[in-house]
């Protein structure tokens, strides 16, 4: 009834869908009823019996102790339980729909097959048998109380009473055979590829013990399959998937990281490269003799605004070119003292020389000097400008 236990493996959209094959709805409590009937039919018989041999301590203690379950204490139990079941790849290749052909469906077959194979084995004491189709793959579920009589006439619940209950080969083989119809196949004989691994091994050992020449090889035994209950695989599975999701994270993690640190040597690569074509480009400037270095402002603001720093090469290169300019102006405004000193011996050498001319050449002399001192006072008061700029700039208006 889904009405406790782990239901993560259930559709409960598809509940509505299950259908009861087998048995009356409320097959489980005619099933208990029909145990308590034989608990106090066998207690009345074996009071009888006690009484018919005068049994009469028994019979005391027979009375004192009650009815009896009519099965013996196993840990199995006294009843069983059959799931039938196929791939569910199987029924996923149904195209019979599909296509809109005519005919039963494969889980109708399988279903009509079932209920075949179930009655027909088992018969009346098939008590239950429903559909499921609320999990991952179609199967029928069937109950199955294995009534039988004691040569005393005691009523029981007996497995073994069943051939394919005693014998769970003889079950997957009568499987195998019943549905073979429709297309199916049995499943891996492993418990017989399991007993001819062990004798043909035996075989080997003996004849080589006995020093045989040939003694052949042993086969390598099938892997054991152990059988865990559909709770303890989905826990499995849980455990497996979130370790997975784990890994998963913590690969994305780490992908991101790396992609951070890529980005990261991305962008020191191209700062080293607009080091380096500045450097080419300054250096280019130089060599060509345009030592005045005035970078472009619409792109020296877009630099700014993606890296906001400054270039260390323009910063050097600006220092040394300001040195350069600063030993220029130097060596300029040296030589230009030097020839005005050389100017003004001239002027005084031209005023000797003129005392000794007559008026009218001394006359004209007097002009000249006049024409020549404009650009000689103008040249006087740069120089002298000079020098006094020089003396009041501090050391970074000079650079």
């Amino acid at each position: 009834m889904r009405r406790g236990g782990d239901h993560g493996h259930c559709d409960s959209s598809l509940m509505a869908h299950n259908r009861r094959l087998i048995g009356s709805e409320n097959w489980a409590q005619d099933a208990w009823d029909e145990i308590q009937d034989m608990r106090h039919a066998n207690h009345l018989l074996e009071l009888e019996q006690l009484r018919r041999r005068r049994r009469k301590t028994e019979l005391k203690n027979a009375l004192f102790r009650g009815p009896r379950d009519p099965w013996r204490a196993t840990r199995h139990g006294p009843l069983r339980e059959i799931i039938l079941t196929v791939n569910k790849e199987w029924f996923d290749k149904d195209l019979t729909e599909f296509f809109g052909e005519s005919g039963p469906t494969r889980e109708m077959q399988f279903e009509t097959r079932a209920k075949q194979w179930l009655l027909t084995n088992f018969g009346d004491d098939c008590v239950h048998a429903r559909a499921d189709l609320d999990e991952t793959a179609y199967h029928i579920h069937a109950v199955i109380i294995p009534r039988a009589v004691t040569t005393d006439g005691r009523r029981m619940l007996q497995p073994a009473v069943h051939p394919l209950i005693r014998s769970y080969e003889k079950a997957q083989d009568s499987v195998g055979e019943w549905f073979e119809e429709i297309g199916l196949q049995r499943g891996e004989r492993r418990k017989q590829a399991l007993r001819e691994a062990l004798k043909h091994n035996r075989k080997v050992r003996e004849a080589r013990a006995n020093g045989a020449a040939d003694p052949g090889t042993e086969i390598a035994l099938p892997k054991h399959r152990e059988h865990v209950s559909p709770r303890k695989w989905r826990e499995s599975q849980e455990v497996e998937l979130s370790s997975r999701d784990k890994a998963v994270k913590q690969s994305e993690e780490i992908l991101a990281t790396e992609k951070s640190a890529l980005a990261d040597q991305e962008r020191t690569v191209t700062q080293r490269q607009r080091e380096a074509q500045s450097v080419l480009d300054i250096a280019a400037a130089v060599a060509e003799g345009r030592v005045d270095i005035v970078p472009d402002t619409d792109e020296t603001a877009r630099q700014d605004a993606q890296f906001d720093t400054t270039s260390p090469v323009q910063t050097l290169f600006g220092r040394a070119l300001a040195v350069l300019r600063q030993r220029a102006r130097k060596e300029a405004r040296a030589e230009l003292d030097d020839e005005f000193t050389q100017i003004k011996a001239a002027d005084a050498a031209l005023l000797e020389i003129a005392k000794t001319l007559p008026d009218k050449a001394r006359h004209r002399l007097a002009q000249a000097r006049r024409s020549l001192s404009l650009p000689l006072n103008a040249l006087r008061r740069r120089l002298t400008r000079a020098h006094s700029d020089n003396t009041d700039r501090g050391p970074a208006e000079k650079t």
